[in-house]
């Protein structure tokens, strides 16, 4: 439990010491722009590459000109706009045996929301989720308030892997997901993170039924 607590407070962090880091001009994935047109997150070094936290989610108004950092990171991370471009869902991949995955409003006073925090605290509890290697994807909006979750990884002293998907609301109700027969391993979710990091829409998952 205390690591889970750490792991959040770093992401809780990446977000509050955002303004540290100085952006640069140097891309480290490719820009996404919002469904409407008017809003850009760009994915640029920091330009003090002593810094432990190298690189920075901007966020740009492309009609006005302003631009915040959203968020900052130090491996890799990607952004998926909510289809009513208000909502930016960040998968920060931040360690090697764990991730860290928020949304951030356009809004800069709007508070940001900690999805793995709530999957962690939901209930009932699910032992799969105590694993000691666990990786979160926000892979796909469902619509404006609601975005699918995968939960993936494996468990050392179990020996086994596993693949869950959860459709997460704004609001903060959570349910599991129904994905195909048999795809319950962690290659399966590899795939479709894999996927959304390539801007694909990840179709696998049914989140209409729950299991």
């Amino acid at each position: 439990m205390g690591n889970r607590i750490l792991i959040s407070l770093l992401a809780i962090s990446s977000l509050a010491w955002a303004q540290d880091c100085v952006p640069s001009a140097r891309r480290w994935r490719p820009p996404v722009t919002s469904p409407d047109g008017q809003y850009r997150v760009s994915n640029v070094y920091c330009s003090d590459q002593t810094q432990e936290r190298a690189f920075a989610l901007v966020l740009r108004n492309l009609k006005s000109g302003e631009h915040r950092i959203l968020y900052t990171f130090n491996r890799d991370a990607i952004a998926l706009w909510s289809p009513d471009s208000r909502w930016i869902a960040i998968n920060d991949y931040a360690g090697s045996d764990y991730t860290n995955n928020v949304v951030v409003s356009i809004d800069r006073s709007t508070p940001s929301i900690d999805l793995k925090e709530r999957l962690l605290q939901s209930k009932p509890k699910q032992s799969i989720l105590k694993s000691d290697h666990l990786y979160l994807t926000a892979s796909e909006w469902k619509s404006e308030s609601e975005i699918d979750l995968l939960a993936f990884g494996h468990d050392s002293e179990r020996k086994i892997t596993f693949c869950r998907c959860f459709l997460m609301s704004l609001r903060g109700e959570i349910q599991q997901c129904s994905l195909p027969g048999g795809k319950d391993t962690e290659e399966y979710c590899v795939k479709i993170k894999m996927k959304t990091e390539k801007g694909r829409p990840a179709v696998e998952p049914n989140p209409d039924s729950a299991r």
